[in-house]
């Protein structure tokens, strides 16, 4: 995003969110219109799996997850988000 120093407003348009379809202005050629490619790491890949590469998502975890906030009896433990988050700050520390 770039911003007009005399005005302080946005010079471009946002770009689309995933899922949203890109109009050009009508009489625009479309190879006028700027695009976005994005090429990951092979490493990016790995970041989702634990050892061995054996994925660390349990879709079984998040569908209880998913019901109980369904049914209304998901209860968020503040204290316990708190602790997790400072464990985890101490750890990067720590490295």
């Amino acid at each position: 995003m770039k911003i007009d120093p005399s005005t302080g407003k946005n010079t471009l348009a946002p770009a689309p969110r995933s899922g949203e379809r890109t109009v050009t202005p009508a009489g625009t050629p479309a190879a006028s219109v700027p695009s976005d490619n994005v090429t990951l790491n092979p490493l990016a890949a790995q970041m989702g799996q634990g050892e061995e590469g054996v994925s660390t998502f349990d879709a079984a975890r998040v569908e209880s997850i998913r019901q109980a906030i369904a049914e209304g009896r998901f209860q968020v433990r503040p204290q316990a988000i708190a602790d997790k988050l400072i464990a985890s700050v101490e750890e990067l520390l720590r490295d």
